[in-house]
């Protein structure tokens, strides 16, 4: 009887054992943009290059609510906030999509350059062995950097100080 048990969960744990390399195999593979996330970015790329913004940008953040930080959906937002001069969110959008970049191995089929500052990326269904987005952001972010470089910041305006209050008796004295 004790025996039977023994070979019993030495069999189960073989089992388990099996099962955790087989499921960690096919979790270590590298995946497809899910279609949830893939439909936004290229109707938003396509809006993008036909000079629809603001319509690509609804599109791109669609993708983010789903994959907050997917490169593809952060870079094409960057490259629209440049070329509305918003250089520091886009600055912003790049940082956040360098983050997780090297992870995304999808390919891009289509590149457009958005106010000849950042390029916008559409991405394909097939993965690669090395991640294409990655190369796209840090280049990006190489221009942008050197575009607000090249772009000082507007001073603030001071405000004057405080007029003081002179009584009505002293007035015109």
């Amino acid at each position: 009887m004790v025996r039977t048990v023994k070979w019993s969960t030495i069999l189960a744990l073989s089992v388990l054992a099996v099962f955790l390399v087989i499921t960690s195999l096919a979790l270590a593979q590298p995946r497809m943009m899910p279609e949830d996330v893939f439909t936004p970015l290229t109707k938003g790329y396509d809006l993008m290059r036909d000079g629809k913004y603001e319509a690509a940008e609804a599109e791109f953040k669609t993708a983010l609510s789903k994959d907050r930080y997917n490169p593809f959906a952060l870079n094409n937002l960057a490259a629209i906030k440049a070329q509305q001069g918003k250089l520091k969110d886009a600055m912003a959008y790049l940082t956040d999509a360098q983050t997780h970049a090297k992870d995304y191995l999808d390919k891009y089929q289509e590149v457009c350059f958005t106010g000849g500052l950042c390029t916008g990326v559409k991405p394909v269904k097939v993965i690669g062995t090395e991640s294409t987005i990655a190369k796209v952001v840090a280049e990006n972010m190489g221009k942008l950097k050197a575009k607000m470089a090249a772009t000082p910041e507007k001073p603030v305006p001071s405000t004057p100080p405080p007029m003081e209050k002179v009584p009505a008796q002293k007035k015109g004295k």
